[in-house]
């Protein structure tokens, strides 16, 4: 794969998706997803499923290409009070009951990562499907900030996606003779195909066509980064800092 050839579809032959240009910090998060890709998936899976990926998370992180808080916050209280405003003028119709309020654990589940995790239960059962799938343990359900580690986080969309782990679908169920439909794909993520599907089959179609352009299809190649997963017990100081003052702000110990 060309990745000089990927970047420059994206950025110059079809620029639609990076009107703007391409920042530093949109390359890097592609380029974290391009190695966990080349290490851990493109062996078994067509570059489709990458576009199909590539594509929801354009949507997902508000065009940012690296893990995002809900709300684009800089922390999960602020992302939590900034929801609870929005529900509370009824910006948040489709919303039943706030699941950002602080869980058992203290923290706000609020949505993380390149394909948002929202409520407690989606971080406790990536953590155990990330342990079935690659026999890691990187502590998710005990530090749901681990959402934004960029390894963690395209794992989790890639895996999630190919597997299903959000909702009762994957992306082999929407493979047809013409290929993958990618509109109706967005459901499995959230069942919002009818409003924004079309949106999601263009950015995944360009993202196809960039993949395509650099030979990606051909021969991905191998990883042009380490991107190991990260070891619980090394955590930063900022991290472990974080997920304190979270937890006083959510009046827990």
């Amino acid at each position: 794969m060309n990745r000089q050839a990927f970047f420059q579809h994206l950025t110059e032959t079809d620029p639609r998706l990076f009107a703007g240009g391409m920042t530093a910090a949109q390359r890097a998060g592609l380029e974290v997803k391009l190695d966990v890709w080349a290490r851990w998936y493109a062996a078994d899976h067509p570059v489709t499923y990458l576009a199909a990926a590539l594509g929801q998370i354009h949507r997902e992180t508000g065009g940012r290409m690296e893990p995002v808080l809900e709300a684009f916050a800089p922390d999960r209280a602020t992302s939590a009070d900034r929801l609870q405003k929005a529900f509370d003028a009824g910006r948040l119709s489709w919303v039943k009951s706030p699941y950002w309020l602080t869980d058992e654990t203290g923290r706000h589940p609020v949505g993380g990562g390149d394909i948002q995790l929202t409520h407690r239960r989606n971080y406790v059962n990536a953590e155990e499907k990330l342990r079935q799938r690659f026999g890691v343990s990187v502590g998710l359900a005990e530090d749901y900030d681990l959402i934004l580690d960029p390894v963690v986080s395209a794992h989790v969309a890639f895996s999630g996606m190919i597997e299903g782990w959000f909702r009762p679908c994957r992306l082999g169920d929407f493979c047809t003779a013409d290929g993958l439909d990618y509109a109706a794909a967005r459901d499995i993520v959230n069942g919002d195909a009818g409003l924004i599907g079309a949106e999601i089959a263009r950015n995944c179609q360009i993202f196809e066509a960039a993949l395509k352009a650099a030979g990606a299809d051909i021969d991905f190649g191998p990883s042009q980064a380490p991107v190991d997963w990260p070891v619980p017990e090394r955590r930063t100081l900022f991290t472990r800092i974080a997920s304190y003052f979270q937890r006083l702000a959510g009046g827990r110990g």
